[in-house]
């Protein structure tokens, strides 16, 4: 029986769709990492549990010699102290420049980062998704990200109609909020 509570509390707290796989994904073929880079406020995010009530949240992608990107990411988190988290991007294969593996510095961690969509300027779509080996259950990181605090709602509903088409779980996906200085 505890077993069970255990599972059910930890399958409510992360995002998770159950009964589903990750979909297949398309990137953005035409990347330029050269017009990412540089800061990106997070507009919208699925819940994600290591974000959990976190707000103010912006990365600075910064190009590091060796063609990898620098990662700073930096938020107000749930009992509003300022974090911030260092990382390194690299392209995962050089035929799909816009599919990237972050890895982190403190606590030592990976993650996929997928740009879906981006003009450079005003918005980004970025994707991540994974299977529970031997669970019909995935776990989807989506970020809605502007090179502005806010995104403008028709913005929003096109990115979220990208997801929704290549099926992904939107409903879960919800504005941050952006009210530091």
């Amino acid at each position: 029986m505890q077993f069970s509570t255990i599972v059910f509390i930890v399958l409510s707290i992360v995002n998770l769709s159950l009964a589903s796989k990750c979909p297949t994904i398309v990137t953005q073929k035409d990347f330029d990492v050269t017009k990412y880079v540089g800061l990106w406020y997070e507009a919208y995010r699925s819940d994600i549990i290591f974000e959990a009530g976190s707000r103010c949240v912006n990365a600075t992608y910064t190009p590091n010699s060796d063609g990898s990107v620098a990662v700073w990411n930096q938020a107000v988190n749930i009992l509003g102290d300022y974090t911030s988290i260092r990382g390194t991007a690299r392209v995962k294969n050089a035929s799909e420049p816009a599919a990237f593996v972050v890895t982190f510095d403190s606590p030592l961690q990976k993650g996929d980062y997928n740009v879906l969509t981006s003009n450079y300027v005003d918005y980004s779509l970025v994707y991540a998704c994974t299977n529970i080996p031997g669970f019909d259950i995935k776990i989807e990181f989506i970020w809605l990200l502007s090179r502005t605090k806010t995104m403008s709602p028709t913005v929003v509903n096109e990115l979220k109609k990208i997801l929704s088409n290549m099926g992904a779980d939107v409903d879960k996906v919800t504005q941050t909020v952006q009210n530091c200085q």
